[in-house]
């Protein structure tokens, strides 16, 4: 799952604790690989990988899958929401509570040991080759348009995010990774105070704009390179080819949704480096060096 759709579910998430009232004081939050556990957080959100409760072990809490796989094969004092991705429940596991099922693809066993089961009939079937179309067509859409309107009216905004992208990927990476990770785990932490948490989904939804922001500077330096000489032309046709080969990593397992995250990341940190485009990204020079 790339970030672009975590998030959204990821404050769907929020909502849905927030709602239901709970006393959270932690949560965690997986994106990628193979990983067990034998103990949770009060919430344990999976976003993509593959997340086992293996057999023999019994935690505390309540898990949501947004993306990727969860498999259990123990024992779960709590419940399991299903939003998009996989859930399988093996023959010895035990969910206390309830196994929640709104989107995605859920196995339970008959011989797993579960509070309740409820299924949520969504009105329409998802994940259609038509939808997945028109989702593409509207985010090229609202790319394209950003895009066109940066490359036309602010040239050199877009411009000085693109030569952090290309000039320093490893600083805009770095700052990226920490200024996302850090901005992701604050909001999360204030949603669980109902005071704070339409500032928390606000902020949620900045850093998703500024995800967008960094996926439009990428389709505007792969038109740079094309043999288009209108700017605003050939923006449209970097951000579409753009957004074909993200798609297309989408299907690589593993290596793809680790490509896509450094995507993000960098260009995430870009668009920090040069507060938003707004001046030059220069790298602090170090006294005395060479």
């Amino acid at each position: 799952m790339s970030p672009t759709e975590a998030i959204p579910l990821l404050i769907v998430v929020l909502l849905m604790i927030s709602i239901g009232g709970g006393d959270v004081q932690d949560m965690s939050v997986t994106f990628q690989g193979d990983n067990n556990i034998d103990s949770l957080a009060d919430i344990h959100v999976v976003a993509g990988g593959t997340t086992t409760v293996p057999e023999g072990a019994t935690v505390d809490g309540d898990i949501y899958v947004i993306g990727g796989t969860a498999a259990i094969e123990g024992t779960i004092d709590g419940d399991v929401t299903l939003l998009n991705g996989n859930l399988s429940v093996r023959d010895a596991a035990t969910v206390t509570g309830t196994i929640q099922t709104y989107s995605g693809s859920a196995s339970v066993s008959s011989d797993a040991s579960v509070g309740a089961v409820s299924q949520f009939e969504a009105p329409t079937p998802s994940s259609s080759p038509a939808q997945r179309i028109g989702a593409f067509l509207l985010q090229f859409l609202v790319l394209g348009g950003f895009g066109w309107w940066l490359v036309t009216c602010h040239p050199l905004v877009i411009e000085n995010v693109g030569t952090a992208i290309t000039e320093h990927a490893l600083v805009s990476g770095v700052v990226g990774s920490l200024g996302a990770t850090t901005l992701l785990v604050l909001f999360v932490y204030m949603a669980f105070t109902l005071i704070l948490l339409p500032v928390a989904i606000i902020g949620l939804f900045a850093e998703f704009l500024i995800i967008l922001y960094g996926q439009t500077v990428f389709g505007y330096l792969i038109g740079r390179r094309l043999p288009i000489e209108r700017d605003g032309v050939a923006t449209l046709a970097g951000i579409a080819a753009f957004l074909l080969i993200f798609e297309l990593l989408g299907l690589v397992p593993y290596l793809g949704g680790i490509t896509q995250l450094l995507v993000a990341v960098v260009g995430f940190g870009a668009v920090l480096n040069t507060y938003f485009g707004l001046q030059r990204f220069e790298p602090v020079a170090i006294p005395g060096g060479s």
